[in-house]
C-alpha cells in the first residue's frame, strides 16, 4: 500500500471508527484521490481537531446542498469525533439564516435520517 494511501485510510479510521473502503471500492480512481489528497493531505494536517474538521465540513455541505449522501456521511463521521445530534440541529439551524429554508430542510432531512439511525 502506498504511503499516502496508508495515511489516508488511517485517518479515515480514526474518523470514521473503520477504514471506509467503499470510497475506493465504489468510485475507482476517484475514490483513491479523495482518500490520499482530502485525507492524507487536508484532514491529517495538525492546526484543527478531526471533530473541528467536521464542524466546517458540515457547514459547508449544508451550505453548498445537493449533497445529502456525504452530508450523511459526515454527520455520522462527526458523531464519532463526539458532536452531539444536538450540536448538529443547532448548526442547520444556524443554516438557514445565511443558506436559506430549502437548504437547511435538506440538511434538517438528514439529521433526521442520521438520528433515526443511531
Amino acid at each position: 500500500m502506498d504511503d499516502k494511501i496508508k495515511k489516508g485510510t488511517d485517518t479515515i479510521t480514526q474518523i470514521w471508527g473503520n477504514p471506509r473502503t467503499d470510497l475506493k471500492e465504489e468510485l475507482g480512481f476517484l475514490g483513491e484521490m479523495i482518500v490520499e489528497h482530502a485525507f492524507a493531505d487536508i484532514y491529517s494536517r495538525p492546526g484543527l481537531s478531526l471533530r473541528d474538521r467536521e464542524l466546517i465540513t458540515i457547514s459547508m455541505l449544508i451550505a453548498q446542498g445537493g449533497a445529502p449522501q456525504q452530508l450523511k456521511n459526515h454527520m455520522l463521521a462527526g458523531i464519532n469525533q463526539g458532536i452531539k445530534i444536538e450540536e448538529l440541529l443547532e448548526i442547520v439551524l444556524q443554516s438557514y439564516l445565511y443558506n436559506g429554508f430549502p437548504k437547511a430542510i435538506q440538511a434538517y432531512k438528514v439529521l433526521q435520517e442520521v438520528a433515526d439511525s443511531i
